[in-house]
């Protein structure tokens, strides 16, 4: 993967931590329109939405605290009404449809292979939205299951961008309130049917990011206050491994320089000197300067 090559995100908040960090290091790349996704139906409803283009619902629009969410879409996907709502959704499917057209790597992350399905509506929802339990009915996904749908959205995949490759990764977050042992089952669903998605279909690649944190990190120390989610330290480690699995030695050479010119940007003032300030620019000037002779085509923000 290079800094020319576009990249889809889509997923769990570890897809978000990935992204976020694509983006730091100047990658092109665009992150789920539907917000955090957990599960992999929710996750392959988006994207065939995305692939055709269709027109949203709106008997998906619940009204909470004056405020309208979409039961496909995460609670950071809001509006003040239900037509400001279908239109932020459109401007941002369209905006992904575009982006995804001429993307080379989407990242697919799989949370977890419980989902919620509305029983009036019959459809698994995104998110919950904090309404009352008694209008879902808890599912699980089985491997077959989960195989079964993305061999067919990976066909459509293949007809609207044949050039796009695929790498499925397996979320470390761990869900507690599914419970310890649910948790490890739904892990487990996910895990065999990646493994059977990545071996029967060429464009198909598998990152082990769940493995890196679970296995190789393993202590608690690496996660966050709440024991479910990495810590910025567990994201920086299985950020090197994947940029040392997805980069070249040139491209992780660049990212490096880039890494600089962040801390640089992101200085904080340790005194209100002239002096130390024209020397901060001038280092920022000159690195930006070394990262455009590396990579001519590269945008800052």
């Amino acid at each position: 993967m290079g800094h020319s090559d576009s990249c889809f995100l889509i997923g769990s908040c570890f897809a978000e931590n990935m992204a976020q960090k694509l983006q730091e290091h100047l990658f092109p790349v665009h992150f789920s329109p539907n917000g955090i996704l957990f599960n992999p139906q929710s996750i392959s409803q988006s994207l065939k939405a995305i692939i055709g283009n269709n027109a949203f619902d709106e008997n998906f629009v619940i009204e909470r605290d004056g405020l309208c969410y979409s039961f496909l879409h995460h609670s950071s996907v809001h509006a003040s009404d239900k037509n400001a709502l279908s239109e932020k959704i459109h401007t941002t499917q369209q905006e992904a449809h575009g982006f995804l057209k001429t993307s080379k790597y989407l990242i697919i992350t799989f949370g977890t292979a419980f989902v919620y399905e509305h029983k009036t509506l019959q459809q698994v929802v995104s998110n919950c939205h904090k309404q009352p339990g008694s209008i879902f009915e808890k599912k699980f996904l089985e491997p077959d299951a989960i195989v079964e749908s993305y061999q067919s959205l990976i066909q459509k995949l293949k007809v609207f961008n044949p050039d796009l490759k695929i790498i499925f990764t397996v979320s470390p977050v761990k869900y507690l309130k599914d419970g310890l042992e649910n948790n490890s089952r739904s892990k487990a669903s996910l895990l065999l049917a990646v493994n059977r998605l990545v071996n029967t279909n060429a464009n198909a690649h598998y990152f082990p990011a769940f493995e890196l944190q679970t296995d190789d990190l393993r202590d608690y120390r690496f996660y966050k206050e709440d024991l479910a989610h990495p810590n910025a330290q567990a994201i920086d480690y299985i950020w090197q491994k994947f940029s040392e699995t997805a980069f070249s030695e040139k491209t992780q050479s660049l990212n490096l320089e880039i890494s600089k010119l962040n801390a640089a940007l992101h200085h904080r003032k340790l005194s209100a000197s002239e002096e130390g300030d024209k020397k901060l620019q001038t280092y920022i000037e000159q690195q930006k300067d070394k990262i455009k002779a590396s990579a001519p085509g590269l945008l800052f923000p």
